[in-house]
């Protein structure tokens, strides 16, 4: 049986397109982010957020009273590195078990902030107000699980390598979960008020936050 040039060539070019959407598919692929036992970090686990610079980098992340009063609750770095800080989630905006690097997520305190002694809100990471006293974008907390879009634009971080050793990152506020929104674009720092160190939003010629993640959940092991 004699097979035409133009089938011949058709066979081609549809494998040419097959192949091309596969590679374009497999690199379009973050990479997960690792915690520092070097695991896939999952968003059905807890982690503490942690300097990745020991000693005078200070230790984990943790909430403090606010600027302008107790509520709403200030994301901070506590000073010493001997402190993990509150344990957090990190939930990916399409709800993926796996958490990539450069994909937005909601960071959410595993602790319950109601009651006599603390604020009613949610204990989920968001961007303040701009703070023009301060000239500061601060992170608080108040934020809004999931919902991707424009209402909850502020609610939105993403972890992203930083430096040569695996395991290492910046948190960065850029959401891409409304292209057509005008939104900041800026990696987080620290900055010190009244004492405390302060998540805010930093300049590209300001030190972003290095910071690793240890587990605070134990993984299971099959049998």
């Amino acid at each position: 049986m004699k097979i035409s040039l133009a089938t011949t060539l058709s066979f081609l070019i549809l494998a040419l397109a097959a192949n091309s959407l596969l590679v374009l598919g497999t690199s379009s692929v973050p990479e997960p982010l690792l915690d520092v036992n070097g695991n896939k970090v999952e968003s059905t686990l807890q982690y503490y957020i942690v300097s990745a610079i020991w000693g005078a980098g200070g230790g984990g992340v943790s909430l403090h009273g606010g600027r302008n009063g107790y509520c709403p609750l200030d994301v901070i770095q506590l000073p010493s590195d001997t402190q993990n800080g509150i344990k957090l989630t990190l939930s990916p905006y399409n709800n993926s078990t796996i958490v990539r690097e450069s994909t937005d997520l909601n960071l959410r305190f595993s602790v319950l902030l109601s009651g006599r002694d603390y604020c009613n809100e949610q204990p989920l990471w968001k961007v303040d107000n701009y703070d023009a006293a301060s000239g500061k974008w601060f992170i608080t907390t108040g934020g809004l699980d999931g919902h991707p879009g424009a209402e909850t634009l502020l609610n939105w971080f993403k972890l992203e390598k930083i430096g040569n050793f695996p395991g290492t990152y910046k948190i960065v506020h850029c959401p891409s979960v409304c292209e057509s929104c005008v939104k900041l674009c800026n990696n987080v720092g620290r900055s010190f008020e009244d004492g405390v160190r302060r998540l805010v939003l930093v300049r590209d010629d300001e030190p972003a936050f290095p910071v690793v993640l240890i587990p605070a959940t134990e993984r299971s092991t099959s049998v």
